[in-house]
Order: C-alpha cells, then sequence, then structure tokens
C-alpha cells in the first residue's frame, strides 16, 4: 500500500474520489446481469489465441447465460441460427465450436437429430459454476501456446474431417447408369478349354 504524503492534497487515496471509484466499479445491480472474468482468464493462451468466430461464439454463450441469471450453466442451448445471427460466419460454427472445445473454454453435449424430434447440443462453459451448484472446473488452464499452435496447424483440419465424415450416410451415386448383370456370364477361352 501506498505511503500517502500530507502535503499531497488528492483524494484518490481514501477520499471522495475514492469511493466514488469503488461505487462506479461495483458490478452493476440491474436486471441486465452480468459475468465477472478474471484477469488470469483474459490473459490466458485459450482465450488470446481464439480465431474471430470463435470468440463471437463465445460471447454468444456468454450472452445465453446471462440470460438466464447464470444458474443454466451446463443446459445451455444456443442454435445454429442464433450463432450466425450474432455474427458467426454460417460455414465456421462448427469450428468455432471444436476450437472452444479443444482449448477447454466449453464442454459440448451433442445432440442427436432423427424421427422428426431434434435433440439440440447442449454447453457448459467451463470457467463458471454449474447448474448443480459444482464449482468452475477450469479447463481452460491447461491449454499452452503449444496447444493453441497444434491446434491451427493440424487439429483444426482433422476435425473439420471428422465432422464431415460423422452421421453421413454413403449413398450409391445416381450419376452411373451401368446396371451391373446379375449374372457373370462364363468365359470361354477358344484355346484347349472347355
Amino acid at each position: 500500500m501506498p505511503v500517502r504524503d500530507p502535503r499531497d492534497h488528492s483524494r484518490t487515496e481514501r477520499g471522495k474520489t475514492f469511493s466514488l471509484v469503488k461505487k462506479h466499479t461495483l458490478p452493476p445491480n440491474d436486471q441486465g446481469g452480468w459475468m465477472a472474468e478474471t484477469r488470469e482468464f483474459l490473459e490466458s493462451s485459450a482465450y488470446r489465441t481464439l480465431s474471430t468466430n470463435a470468440r463471437r461464439a463465445l460471447d454468444r454463450l456468454k450472452i445465453e447465460h446471462i440470460g438466464h441469471g447464470r444458474t443454466h450453466n451446463g443446459k445451455l442451448i444456443v442454435t445454429h441460427d442464433q450463432f450466425i445471427s450474432y455474427g458467426v460466419t454460417p460455414e465456421y460454427v462448427g469450428d468455432a465450436l471444436d476450437e472452444l472445445a479443444f482449448k477447454g473454454l466449453l464442454k459440448i453435449t451433442r445432440g442427436r437429430a432423427g424421427n422428426g424430434t431434434a435433440h439440440p447440443n447442449v454447453f457448459r462453459l467451463t470457467f463458471d459454476g454449474d447448474y448443480e451448484g459444482a464449482p468452475a472446473t477450469n479447463e481452460w488452464k491447461r491449454c499452452t501456446d503449444d496447444d493453441a499452435k497444434r491446434w491451427v496447424e493440424t487439429v483444426r483440419e482433422q476435425r473439420k474431417i471428422q465432422r464431415a465424415s460423422v452421421g453421413r450416410k454413403t449413398k450409391p451415386s445416381l450419376c452411373n447408369p451401368e446396371v451391373r448383370p446379375l449374372r457373370i456370364p462364363e468365359i470361354r477361352v477358344a484355346a484347349g478349354v472347355r
């Protein structure tokens, strides 16, 4: 703590200005909600190296989390269209979510679709407590600069290939007009074979 010079008549240490600074730097009391982020989190490799689309996707998830009063973490549902309307490039929504999961900022419980009923993806932010009262898991602390570099160089492309192949059924091409014969004809050679 700095030593106060008695000749210094500024009121920044414990006077009126100090109390105003404290008053105006407290979290807001309004109904809009708020969310605190630590300096360690903001300076981490996981957060600093996020792509633009991943940063927008994370911001959209934080908005959803704040919208539920920070009590539904682990049950957050944000649709593909909501990510797009917030500014995430449509073809990079999956890439942004994979990046957030790889860097430990997000846990995704993958949904599925079928029989007319859609089960959406469910998200949990790892830097805040969940809906059951468990504390933050802070998995983003494990992400190093080398991991972030590895994401850019190799893992992003691997995940892209994996996303393209998961759940896709291979169908026969309709472009091949050749119909295979039911029986394979016998091939007779004229020279000595009957």
